[in-house]
């Protein structure tokens, strides 16, 4: 027998089942014992047989193959890393489990899994289909009192094609040889055994297991496990050579918003199109209609960076946008259509579209221009919303119809009363402090948050601005009894199990750590998503709410990583098209082999000017791998930026090394010392 240790986590290397077939078995130290936590032996992989072991390691043989796994201490659990050499083709089952316990065939279908808390991974969009985000998965038994974890990192799959279309991660039952119960990834296709070709193929994974008292809530349960899983990201970023800053890439981009590929005439008006005219391999540049979308996804933070950037060539870039917005009023329905020109049946909506456009972006552009026709449309367009809302009870669907403001179809989107809560949350603003906007964002965020974690994934930004929401309501002092401030971190969180944890082999010209699937199952990063997801986390951030740290390490990893969607950082045979600083939809994953076929988002190229404001045209520090964050970015907070002298910032060092970093702004410059791996906030108002 021997025995590993990892704080208060031990595993043991013996034949807990049978004579000659070696496994792990696990304990847990509390209240000053060692409690059993796994009683039946686990295996590297569970298809292979240990048949030699030693400390730290378990071998053994096969027909046409031979394997090793080591197994390793870090993070108060346990890497098991296992590596096997084919001499020819072998057949496998690749599943990895974490075994728990045994089955009696009677509680295992009542009690047992009724007490239990589990998290399953990847995240999954609402027909249940999973994507290719954060294979974490967790389990709570009631009955040992145990919570265990169990991570499978991305880049650990090289040997499956299309790697997450094959495995979920979730809880196992099984009843032959023996019943038994666990936790692991498993096969999620019918057939279970997977070719491995000759060669090395190497199979990686990672567990922890602790004592917990009381039964958690999938809310809490996944708080436990993003804190596990957080000092396992590798948060020092790689970037593209020779990058240019944020603020230079705004500049670019406001030049090829002149060029005439990205606009189109459409029912005798202009405006921009979805896609650069000549960047889509599948024809998506060549409609000949204008999206709302597209439009306030550039306007809203073009209109912020102007203050700062006074720069000449944007007002007439602005005024052709603007001109637009009148045009996708429906006001007999008290809806705001995303089509131009109008067309029957264009009442009915993908609900997270009508809700972002006309509830959050509209009024926004409405206060920065101070244009009272579109303060007008927002308004009718809350109170359609707010007749979907009290219809459905404050369960969104997906698609909905606003002739009659009914659900269509049958699915949900129940968070998109993120979106609904930050409309509302503007509206308190805009209306002088009218509560009722209040009550109505209390109840859609409530009602989001009743729900378990996996029935709320869908577009990654529509936790991003619940959360903020969240934000707000603390703020007010609104129902003081209800914990706002945990409800924003939750749905931080959520959106964290929507991001990319670990580079991905499959494509090796870019580095996905920090971005976020585009959409729950979608299976590839979007440039839009990604950055929208971070526009309300100044405002959380200031407010101290969410995971700091993590936070910090996915903003810093986004700041580097996001040039991947531009044209002068990707290979010159994946290019297509003019405007190379309008970003690309879509880049390839293991999942997801095209990149760039999709076009040039213009729906997503406002997100340049965002990352200008968020990264390096407020403020930045002269290290490279240091984040500097400004915290002044509004997003539900109606305000202007404030002047130079009185901005804060989040300072993040990723680097193991303390950083002295000069953080300077047109206004003030400040010599800093940034602790390894830490985060601090800076402002220069108090430094006065």
């Amino acid at each position: 027998m021997f025995v590993l240790e990892s704080d208060a986590l031990r595993v043991r290397i013996g034949q807990p089942d049978r004579p000659g077939e070696y496994g792990l078995t696990t304990e847990v130290h509390y209240d000053g014992d060692w409690l059993a936590a796994s009683r039946i032996g686990s295996r590297p992989l569970d298809g292979l047989t240990p048949t030699q072991a030693g400390p730290g390691h378990l071998a053994g043989t096969g027909e046409g193959y031979r394997w090793r796994a080591t197994i390793t201490a870090q993070a108060r659990g346990f890497w098991v890393e296992a590596r096997l050499q084919a001499d020819r083709a072998v057949a496998i089952n690749p599943a990895m489990v974490l075994w728990l316990g045994t089955l009696d065939n009677l509680d295992d279908r009542q009690a047992h899994t009724w007490r239990q808390t589990i998290l399953r991974a990847p995240t999954v969009n609402q027909q249940g289909l999973s994507g290719n985000d954060l294979a974490a998965g967790y389990l709570y038994d009631h009955a040992t009192h145990i919570e265990s974890i169990c991570y499978f990192p991305a880049d650990g799959f090289e040997w499956a094609s299309n790697r997450f279309y094959h495995f979920t991660v979730r809880e196992v039952m099984a009843y032959l040889p023996t019943g038994r119960y666990g936790l692991g990834l498993l096969p999620a296709m019918p057939g279970t055994l997977f070719s491995l070709n000759p060669g090395e193929h190497r199979f990686v994974w990672w567990f922890t297991q602790r004592h917990r008292s009381g039964m958690p809530s999938s809310w809490e349960a996944q708080h436990a496990l993003l804190q596990a899983l957080a000092p396992l990201l590798d948060v020092v970023p790689a970037a593209p050579p020779e990058t240019i800053a944020w603020g230079e890439m705004a500049g670019r981009t406001l030049s090829d918003l002149r060029d005439e590929a990205c606009w189109v005439q459409a029912g005798g008006h202009e405006g921009l199109r979805a896609y650069v005219r000549g960047s889509s391999a599948l024809k998506r540049d060549e409609a000949r209609s204008i999206e709302l979308m597209t439009q306030l996804d550039v306007l809203w933070p073009l209109l912020l960076w102007q203050d700062e950037a006074h720069e000449p060539r944007a007002h007439a870039i602005i005024e052709r946008i603007h001109q637009t917005l009148p045009l996708f009023d429906r006001p007999t329905l008290n809806y705001v259509a995303n089509n131009f020109p109008a067309f029957p049946g264009d009442s009915f909506m993908d609900t997270w579209y009508f809700l972002e456009n006309a509830l959050i972006k509209l009024p926004w552009v409405a206060y920065l221009t101070g244009d009272e026709t579109l303060r007008a449309m927002f308004f009718r367009a809350l109170h359609g919303a707010q007749k979907l809302a009290r219809h459905t009870n404050y369960l969104f669907p997906l698609f909905a119809d606003a002739e009659q403001w009914q659900a269509r179809g049958s699915l949900l989107n129940v968070s998109v009363g993120g979106l609904y809560a930050a409309g509302c949350v503007i509206a308190h603003q805009l209306s002088g402090g009218d509560a009722d906007h209040l009550r109505e964002a209390a109840l859609a965020l409530r009602t989001m948050h009743q729900l378990p974690p996996h029935q709320l994934t869908h577009e990654p930004q529509q936790l991003s601005f619940a959360a903020a929401s969240a934000s707000y309501l603390q703020q007010m002092g609104y129902e003081a009894d209800t914990d706002w401030a945990t409800m924003a971190a939750d749905f931080v969180n959520l959106s964290l199990r929507m991001g990319y944890w670990a580079k991905d082999p499959a494509v090796p010209f870019y580095d996905p750590r920090g971005m976020f699937q585009a959409c729950a199952s979608l299976c590839y990063p979007a440039f839009k998503e990604n950055v929208e997801v971070l526009v309300a986390w100044p405002e959380l951030l200031r407010a101290g709410l969410g995971p700091v740290t993590l936070m910090a390490a996915f903003a810093n990893l986004q700041r580097r990583h996001n040039y991947a969607f531009f044209d002068p950082y990707l290979p010159e045979n994946l290019r297509r098209g003019p405007c190379p600083y309008v970003p690309y939809e879509d880049l390839a994953t293991a999942e997801f082999e095209h990149t760039a076929k999709l076009g040039k988002e213009l729906y997503g190229t406002g997100e340049v000017f965002w990352s200008a404001l968020l990264f390096d045209a407020l403020g930045r520090v002269d290290a490279p791998h240091v984040l500097c964050l400004c915290l002044d970015v509004p997003c539900l907070e109606l305000r202007r930026l404030p002047p130079p002298a009185l901005r804060s910032y989040l300072v993040y060092n990723p680097l193991p090394e303390a950083q002295h970093v000069t953080l300077r702004n047109t206004a003030r410059t400040q010599a800093l010392v940034i602790a390894p791996h830490s985060a601090e906030v800076v402002s220069f108002a108090e430094s006065d």
